[in-house]
């Protein structure tokens, strides 16, 4: 998770960058600790509907934040069942030309750059706000997280987890054509008279639903994506379901 520090109406605030948030998002809490809650437009309030819901309970059109060496307008979205205080989205990294230099550990904008806050810094309140987040019943006795949408399998083997971050798939693009392979051992089990070799190879279609289990393709599905984009993600990432899930939610 990459956070910053910022100071918002000369209050410090932790920022937690997401460039896959299409808006910035603060809590009421934050809000209120910043003194800026009298500063909330209601006609923009409404339910954030997902994974989950959330009340949003209006917006904040204007408001300093100060990130590095320099000041800057920003605006807000307040809103509840959030577990950071101010979550930097895509608007206002789009609206300041923003980078995230990963090779640096740096976010940097044109004249002014900060460095990502180790992971000593890091908010540990977000990690116990996930164990204790509210869930829903996903298929195959899965359980996803209802405000984060993280996904929770049920026995997860320990490959699946990566605990290295060490990425292990083939480096596919997402929708490219791939051709499947029969392994050995299905090979091995066809019958090996004359008549079975006349067969025609079945359509890549059917090795498709073969290749991964019917449970991760689920995991996907379960999400609002396609059979088809389920498929494609799970060949981008090498068969892991976490990270074909953030695929597709970026693309």
């Amino acid at each position: 998770m990459l956070y910053i520090n910022t100071v918002v109406n000369d209050r410090p605030v932790k920022a937690f960058v997401d460039s896959g948030a299409q808006t910035t998002i603060m809590s009421p809490s934050c809000a209120e600790a910043c003194n800026i809650m009298r500063l909330i437009d209601t006609r923009y309030s409404g339910m954030a509907r997902g994974v989950g819901t959330a009340k949003i309970l209006g917006r904040v059109h204007s408001a300093n934040i100060s990130i590095g060496n320099a000041t800057m307008p920003c605006s807000f979205t307040v809103m509840e069942g959030k577990d950071v205080d101010l979550l930097l989205g895509l608007d206002m990294l789009k609206r300041y030309q923003a980078s995230i230099d990963l090779k640096r550990n740096r976010l940097v904008f044109e004249n002014n750059e900060v460095e990502f806050l180790p992971e000593s810094e890091i908010p540990k309140w977000s990690d116990d706000a996930q164990k204790s987040e509210p869930t829903i019943s996903g298929p195959n006795g899965t359980e996803i997280g209802a405000q984060s949408g993280t996904i929770r399998p049920a026995n997860a083997p320990p490959s699946a987890s990566l605990p290295n971050g060490n990425f292990k798939g083939p480096g596919k693009a997402l929708g490219q054509n791939v051709v499947y392979q029969p392994t050995p051992a299905a090979a091995s089990a066809s019958p090996s008279s004359s008549a079975s070799t006349s067969k025609p190879a079945p359509p890549p279609a059917q090795a498709a639903s073969s290749t991964y289990p019917q449970e991760s393709i689920d995991h996907l599905v379960v999400l609002g994506f396609t059979r088809q984009q389920a498929i494609a993600a799970l060949d981008a990432t090498g068969g892991n379901v976490e990270y074909a899930a953030g695929l597709l939610f970026q693309s």
